[in-house]
């Protein structure tokens, strides 16, 4: 009997809090469906601008190159190597995905064989990348050893009669020979990848680490919505608000005031985990992670991340009655927006669909911001977009909280 009795108690206590019970099936639901369709992307390459395939005038390999990777469906134009330096600045202006430099001719021996030379965007979608170099090796292998096979016929110095021992140590020879290189040929390098920054410079190629770090950097400062709605729960618990309001102070003072400590707080984030990159991944045995480029563009990108949480934190703790309400609402709202944002999962590996969707994520206006000061050492005008997208974001929330928030502090006086 009080087994039963202690059941139903539980079960009351549930029903008085069902936006807990809720987040337990709605979630996992939303967290599952955005997550199986951020990693579904099994479309065929897709490209937005074309690959462009030098070599010397007349070259016979890259001619049997080219139509092999046109059969591929690649959007493929060819040029002379001496055109490298002019489309190089077509490269940065982003009029092209990719520059495939290849020095070799068809007459080259697999043994002096030259890397091919890729120059790419820092910010290149790396799934895409992974898909044309797979196709690359493909065709650019089968074509070598085809043309190296070809003339795989052993010629002996002398055809007339000899012993049989010699002639068999001479052809085991040769096919030693011809499958060395083969092997030594597949052993090497095929490419060497070079990117070039909007300014024309070559920049290291980018790692994991340049995108964890601004990903769970951005994140984190959204969160800073947790200590800001339990202010703001305990402001009503207490009645602060009534007080504040007999004070005659006004809901705008009241809200920056309230904001200017947790601004400091998001460039204490900032700042904290950038060191961490810098001065403990590298004891992990991992890259160390720093900023390329000028600091204050960080500072000012800092400032629009922090004004758009900062927003989004303060609408969410106006609107929630409680701190369970709070988290639900605003930490539920938080991730959906990383998932969708390219936090969690790089947009580059999503379909395009998922790409799509992440446009309309503040945080993935932060972290396609950092990403392009990061690797392309891009200048405030060219994130200007960004930029005003957050602080347009943040603003509007904030306009729309302190409205709520005007409303509540006379609810509070006149009860």
């Amino acid at each position: 009997m009080m087994l039963f009795a202690s059941i139903l108690k539980e079960l009351r206590l549930l029903s008085r809090d069902l936006h807990g019970v809720a987040v337990l099936f709605m979630m996992p639901i939303l967290f599952m469906l955005i997550m199986s369709a951020a990693l579904s992307n099994n479309e065929e390459i897709k490209q937005t601008s074309p690959i462009v395939l030098l070599s010397e005038p007349n070259s016979e390999l890259n001619a049997d190159f080219a139509n092999a990777l046109k059969q591929e469906n690649l959007w493929l134009e060819q040029a002379d190597m001496s055109e490298l330096a002019h489309y190089q600045s077509e490269l940065q202006a982003g009029k092209f995905a990719l520059i495939i430099a290849n020095p070799n001719a068809k007459s080259t021996a697999l043994s002096a064989e030259q890397p091919l030379q890729l120059w790419l965007n820092p910010s290149v979608d790396r799934g895409w990348l992974l898909g044309v170099k797979g196709v690359l090796q493909k065709h650019y292998t089968e074509l070598r050893l085809k043309s190296y096979l070809d003339d795989n016929h052993i010629t002996l110095e002398n055809n007339k009669r000899k012993q049989i021992k010699e002639i068999e140590q001479k052809v085991n020879q040769e096919l030693d020979e011809k499958f060395a290189q083969i092997n030594a040929y597949l052993a090497k390098d095929l490419w060497a990848e070079i990117y070039l920054n909007r300014q024309g410079k070559e920049v290291t190629k980018p790692n994991s680490v340049q995108h964890s770090v601004p990903a769970w950097l951005i994140f984190g400062m959204f969160f800073i919505m947790i200590p800001l709605s339990n202010v703001m729960a305990m402001e009503r618990q207490t009645n602060t608000i009534t007080r504040l309001r007999m004070a005659r102070a006004s809901a705008t003072k009241l809200i920056v005031a309230k904001l200017i400590p947790y601004f400091l707080i998001n460039q204490l984030q900032f700042i904290g985990m950038v060191a961490l990159g810098y001065f403990v991944l590298p004891r992990l045995e991992m890259p160390a992670f720093s900023l390329v480029g000028e600091s204050w563009h960080y500072a000012v990108l800092a400032a629009a991340v922090s004004l758009s949480a900062l927003g989004y934190g303060l609408l969410v703790s106006v609107i929630a009655r409680t701190t369970e309400h709070a988290v639900v609402l605003g930490g539920g709202g938080i991730i959906i927006m990383a998932a969708i944002g390219g936090i969690m999962v790089p947009t580059y590996v999503m379909p395009e669909i998922m790409q799509t969707l992440a446009e309309f994520s503040p945080m993935g206006w932060a972290l396609s911001a950092f990403q392009h000061l990061l690797l392309n050492h891009a200048d405030l005008h060219q994130i200007a977009d960004s930029l005003w997208k957050l602080t347009a974001c943040g603003v509007a929330m904030l306009a729309l909280a302190a409205v709520v928030y005007q409303h509540q502090l006379k609810t509070q006086v006149r009860f």
